[in-house]
């Protein structure tokens, strides 16, 4: 599969490999902050029994088991795709150039009044 169907086709069996993933990664995360400390996560840290330090360390050990589940997905699609149809997987589609403002002939050094910046 090349071009856009390929594309495609591996957005889909990323997303069949990122829900499993990212279900096993929140309920493991869970899961060791209550190993550590007796109580739930703070999943809301606008109550008042949450401290800034649980806050933190929540943000922390999320934002560390979102990078470790992007990873396992990213690999793990990869990987899979390789097994399906033996070749690597498709590239993202590059992204298109901007054009840059005042590109009308205008000189990197002029003004809007005419004048440049060396006047």
């Amino acid at each position: 599969m090349a071009g856009s169907g390929g594309r495609l086709a591996f957005k889909l069996l990323t997303t069949l490999v990122a829900i499993p993933i990212g279900r096993l990664v929140t309920k493991g995360t869970a899961k060791a902050w209550v190993a550590v400390r007796p109580e739930n996560p703070p999943h809301d840290p606008k109550r008042v029994e949450t401290t800034w330090k649980d806050a933190l360390v929540w943000a922390v050990v999320t934002g560390f088991g979102s990078a470790i589940a992007q990873l396992l997905t990213t690999k793990g699609a990869d990987t899979a795709w390789r097994g399906i149809t033996g070749r690597p997987s498709p590239r993202p589609k590059p992204p298109k150039a901007k054009k840059a403002k005042g590109s009308k002939g205008s000189k990197g050094n002029a003004k809007t009044d005419g004048t440049t910046i060396a006047d």
